[in-house]
């Protein structure tokens, strides 16, 4: 890993800054999408053809809004196709290849169609220079930084890692998801006094510097009471580009909503998180309320990470009717299910079974421009809908992301969004401080990537497949019954076992995942593969195992991606994560936490006499209040359920900023750490070194701990997991009240997560049967 980020460090150094004008890349012939050319002095007839096609596409003679409708009747579905669970992900070294294109495509997938998807894998995998367009306000070299997990994966049967890769290759592409070793120390990143800028979290050491992820941070100001029909609250990015005329009418050019600290030219300095003292949006200074976070101005800063997600199956989302989605919303928690092993919600202060989904109802933001002969000029903005896609379900349209990430974390500019980002004031200890003029210069005043290269990129997340399951849940799929009593002591009784722990029904998911299997009149059973007479757990409540797919909108691959049954394992809904408050209302994310935690190398837990290391500590909240620009209805507790499609495959870091890593460069010497319930103990230790642990870790982690009891050990670490008296964080005079709050306390109703039942129910099986869940979500 090291040697692989050498490399692209003298990739990025060696490059020139862009001057204006510099050449596109990508190609731009007639109707160009995806020769992988770059054709100087062409006459922009690939453009314009691209512009034309993205106004229809997105709506010029209708509403602009994205919708796929349900199958029509009659229509038979199949199931969709897969790749070989040992041959997915297996690429050779970046730039990727054509040849590396049948691990990650539809294995039915044309000779024009990987032609149509080359282009933009070529770039997605390719480390990009200054002299390109690589930007002064840049994240990453190439899209692919953000995509590097299996890098550093720990070696684990089944698990994509670097010991199963073509000889120097890591085995990073598009289906990796962002690389974490250890927690970042915002304290380090936030601000460099000695050049006003910011510092990458690239050093392994969290304590005494950054930390190393490439996990990215957001940042502003949000004001919660600033609400509108269609958002929550005001974000204020802290852009420049947008005045906040809530309280204050000023423009703040800080370089928000992502902090970027890995610049391309040499002048410029890696960008910082303005000080409180310098926000207009927050005074007078230090007048907060402890309480809320919030200056007498209404705002509270806000500060949170997001990780790239592994790109698996996307184009299956996004063909999932757009009724399908909002039949599954149940905003107001009325619906209920039957479980054999118990109820909790009313104690919990639900209505029923305390998950409430509910849509993302995003805005359209689209704006098609002509000149006077009716030729499309530009088109910018995006459709709006229901949204499907990002961490928090805050775009309906794969282009939204793909354009977003090309100018937000890469600075490259294209005709859909031709503006850079606006350079952030420095802050040095004598003040506010402008850019460097060299840096200052390295601005493009025109479009850096011609279009065929977004439009390329996006067939080749469309057209990037799931890997087929793992042998145990294959062979039980493929079996004349899969719910056949077992043998107990098998690999395979467990896999079932946690299938019907999750909510499955093992007999309809195989027929909607083998073909061949379902009958021609169909099954008669759930069509999301859900056991509605004892969903056990309930996670399917928000993970739906299985989702139809309608007429996929793609001009490539839609054969793949239509008509089929996708096992997507989410319902693509928002739910309510668990929040603690100080943490969320914080002017700063909790520094690193240090905790003294006994364990045995790849257990679960720690039994008392095993060695003690020092971990560092998975905060609990999974609240904040940053926003990406299509922010729309979501709220700050608020993420898409995930989709599940490959997790086995590809293994942690899980959640959505990464804060579950597992690193072969840590795993023996900073490795994460936080505290784990079953029926015999409460809040026991929990060491992430193996790819169970960081599973259930993750499982854990959707709600808060529970309450300490007479269950819990007396060793090193357990109980209830409260941050030393040392942190940049005050939890009040009762920090266990807010962070492991008794079941049915009013703060548990509050605070505690949708997930709060479905995580109670865990807590109570036996460390077998906790067992067979991990084993079952391996095999996906």
């Amino acid at each position: 890993m090291r040697k692989l980020l050498a490399t692209v460090a003298i990739a990025v150094a060696i490059g020139l800054f862009a001057p204006p004008g510099c050449v596109e890349r990508g190609a731009n012939g007639p109707g160009a999408n995806g020769s992988g050319a770059n054709t100087p002095g062409a006459n922009g007839s690939g453009d314009a053809t691209l512009l034309t096609q993205r106004a229809e596409e997105a709506g010029l003679s209708g509403s602009g809004i994205f919708d796929i409708a349900v199958p029509p009747p009659g229509t038979v579905l199949r199931p969709v196709e897969r790749i070989p669970r040992q041959a997915f992900g297996v690429v050779g070294p970046f730039p990727l290849q054509p040849q590396d294109l049948p691990a990650l495509t539809y294995p039915g997938a044309t000779a024009s169609e990987h032609q149509a998807v080359l282009e933009g894998m070529t770039f997605f995998t390719t480390p990009h220079t200054a002299a390109e367009g690589l930007g002064p306000i840049n994240n990453q070299a190439f899209c692919l930084g953000c995509h590097m997990s299996t890098a550093e994966a720990v070696q684990s049967p089944g698990l994509l890692s670097p010991t199963s890769c073509i000889p120097g290759s890591t085995c990073v592409s598009n289906v990796s998801r962002a690389a974490r070793s250890t927690p970042t120390n915002f304290a380090f990143t936030s601000l460099d006094p000695a050049t006003g800028g910011g510092r990458p979290a690239d050093n392994l050491d969290a304590i005494h510097n950054t930390g190393r992820t490439a996990a990215f941070t957001l940042f502003g100001d949000f004001d919660p009471s600033a609400g509108s029909a269609t958002s929550i609250g005001f974000f204020d990015p802290l852009d420049g580009a947008a005045q906040n005329i809530v309280t204050w009418s000023v423009s703040q050019p800080f370089g928000g909503m992502v902090q970027h600290t890995r610049p391309a030219v040499a002048a410029c300095v890696p960008k910082p998180i303005p000080p409180v003292a310098f926000d207009a949006n927050l005074k007078p200074v230090g007048a907060a309320d402890p309480a809320t976070g919030l200056y007498p101005t209404g705002f509270r800063r806000s500060m949170g990470e997001r990780a790239g997600p592994p790109y698996i199956g996307r184009g299956l989302i996004e063909a999932v009717p757009t009724d399908d989605i909002l039949a599954n919303a149940d905003p107001d928690d009325t619906r209920g299910h039957h479980s054999s092993l118990g109820n909790f919600a009313a104690s919990m202060g639900c209505t029923a079974d305390c998950i409430s989904g509910r849509p993302n109802m995003i805005p359209r933001t689209l704006v098609v421009s002509k000149d006077a002969n009716g030729n499309v000029t530009s088109v910018t903005g995006f459709v709006g809908g229901v949204g499907r896609f990002g961490l928090r379900a805050n775009g309906t349209e794969l282009l939204q992301f793909i354009v977003g990430g090309l100018q937000g974390e890469l600075s490259f500019t294209t005709l859909i969004n031709g503006s850079e980002i606006n350079f952030p004031t420095l802050f040095p200890r004598s003040g506010p401080a402008p850019e460097p003029a060299g840096c200052m210069n390295a601005r493009s005043s025109t479009p850096e990537v011609h279009l065929s290269t977004p439009f390329s990129i996006r067939n080749f997340l469309r057209n990037t497949a799931p890997p087929e399951f793992g042998d145990a849940l294959l062979a039980l799929l493929k079996s004349p019954d899969p719910t056949k009593p077992l043998d107990q002591a098998s690999e395979a009784a467990k896999v079932a076992r946690g299938a019907a722990l999750f909510g499955i029904d093992l007999k309809a998911f195989a027929d909607r995942t083998i073909p061949g299997l379902m009958p021609v009149a169909g099954d008669g059973l759930d069509p999301n593969a859900i056991d509605q007479a004892d969903r056990k757990l309930n996670c399917v409540g928000c993970h739906t195992p299985i989702q139809r797919t309608g007429r996929s909108p793609a001009e490539v691959g839609a054969d793949h991606l239509s008509f089929v049954w996708a096992p997507v394992f989410s319902d693509l809904l928002l739910h309510a994560m668990p929040a603690i408050d100080a943490e969320r209302f914080a002017q700063s994310p909790r520094n690193p936490v240090v905790i003294a935690r006994p364990t045995a190398k790849g257990s679960k837990t720690a039994p008392g006499g095993a060695q003690v290391v020092d971990t560092f500590d998975i905060p609990r909240n999974l609240a904040d209040d940053t926003f990406t620009s299509q922010k729309a209805s979501a709220d700050g507790r608020e993420f898409r359920a995930a989709p599940l499609m490959g997790l086995g495959r590809i293994g942690p870091p899980f959640l959505h900023d990464a804060r579950v890593y597992l690193s072969g460069l840590t795993v023996d010497s900073a490795p994460a750490g936080t505290v784990t319930t079953s029926h015999g103990l409460t809040n026991a230790p929990l060491v992430v070194r193996s790819p169970d642990d960081a599973l259930l870790a993750a499982i854990e982690l959707h709600d808060l701990p529970a309450p300490d009891d007479g269950k819990t050990p007396r060793v090193p670490g357990a109980g209830c997991p409260v941050p030393p008296a040392a942190t940049n964080v005050s939890y009040g005079g009762s920090p266990q009240a807010v962070i492991c709050p008794p079941y049915e306390s009013a703060t548990s109703r509050t605070h505690r997560s949708e997930a709060r039942e479905v995580v109670r129910r865990f807590r109570e099986l036996s460390i077998q049967d906790q067992q067979a869940v991990i084993e079952f979500l391996k095999q996906l």
